[in-house]
């Protein structure tokens, strides 16, 4: 994808740059600089077709000055995309808007910044359909949407800045110094050094998983809390044992008051836990028919988000075990009627 013909790159290397406010040149002297440049340099006539197939795919862009044609590169064209558009097929220009636009926050912004021009190159190939095949790469990207199973909420924002900092500093492996809010302190802010380890999103928050000197486990810090951050020069070694995947599987920070294990067995009415029969909520779940709903019976992480999960389907799930949770769900439904009797 990334080789380029070398008379493709000779010409590139040639122009000049609409992006760094660079003037048309003409198809002659184009020619001529490759002659310079070239052992064996093509004819004026190749030159031209060259340009035009090019300007064709949208990296060149070309003005009429009296009866003949001059170029520039077109801005965004230089890099990476110049290197590959010669040879980025439609699939391949494809799979990149495919990523571009559900790809999620975690992608470094560095990594993201230099595929900027290869997802805008990808763009305009995907623009250009000269039948209909090709026209059926460019249609595709909207026949696809992705939406969250959950209910819509409006995500706190991350300054954009902070982002780029944390994202370049887990990168190269530096230390940040960070000024956190700590919402369970009273919005408290404190000055923390850390070791950035990696970034996860939740359900559209994004955290950082960062390790301090002076703890022997990471901690998780979320990126909206941040009230600054900045780089130190200072490198730390990346502790080769930390798996990210590992952390985020085996630790469940993410889950929200994690208390343990549990073996939870619920009773589903009205078709409401059949979802389970095809994505069931542990490895060792046992499913089967109870009268006219469905008893489901496995093992859980006790959590608060495992507790939101169960309250989603109201009267259409009965917690028959553990009996804490089953005496906590019912207390609950007690308060929870008894709220709604007391006002009209």
């Amino acid at each position: 994808m990334f080789n380029m013909p070398p008379l493709v790159a000779k010409i590139f290397h040639v122009l000049k740059d609409a992006e760094k406010g660079g003037r048309f040149m003409s198809t002659p002297e184009v020619h001529r600089e490759l002659c310079q440049s070239l052992p064996h340099p093509p004819v004026v006539k190749t030159v031209q077709r060259t340009l035009q197939r090019l300007q064709d795919e949208q990296l060149v862009e070309s003005e009429k000055r009296g009866t003949a044609l001059v170029w520039r590169k077109r801005a965004g064209a230089g890099g990476v995309a110049a290197r590959s558009a010669s040879l980025m097929t439609h699939e391949q220009a494809l799979a990149l808007q495919t990523l571009k636009r559900f790809s999620s926050r975690q992608i470094p912004s560095l990594v993201a910044e230099s595929l900027s021009s290869l997802f805008d190159t990808a763009e305009k190939r995907l623009g250009v359909s000269h039948n209909d095949s090709e026209r059926r790469y460019r249609k595709w990207v909207d026949k696809v949407e992705v939406e969250s199973g959950g209910f819509a909420l409006q995500h706190p924002s991350i300054d954009s800045t902070l982002f780029s900092v944390v994202t370049r500093a887990l990168f190269y492996e530096q230390k940040l110094d960070v000024v956190y809010r700590v919402r369970s302190r009273a919005n408290q802010e404190t000055a923390r050094i850390l070791n950035p380890l990696g970034l996860v999103e939740v359900g559209g928050l994004v955290y950082l998983v960062a390790a301090m000197a002076a703890y022997e486990k990471p901690a998780v810090y979320r990126l909206d809390r941040l009230v600054s951050a900045n780089m130190l020069p200072e490198v730390f070694s990346y502790p080769p044992e930390f798996s990210l995947a590992d952390f985020v599987k085996e630790q469940r920070q993410f889950d929200f008051m994690v208390e343990g294990p549990i073996p939870v067995e619920l009773h589903f009415l009205n078709g409401a836990g059949n979802h389970l029969l095809e994505s069931p909520l542990s490895d060792d779940q046992v499913a089967w028919p109870a009268g006219t709903g469905l008893n489901i019976r496995g093992t859980v992480l006790l959590s608060k988000r495992l507790r939101w999960w169960l309250r989603a389907f109201g009267p259409n799930v009965e917690v028959l075990g553990p009996a804490e949770l089953r005496d906590e769900m019912a207390a609950e439904a007690r308060a929870l009627a008894a709220m709604y009797a007391e006002k009209p």
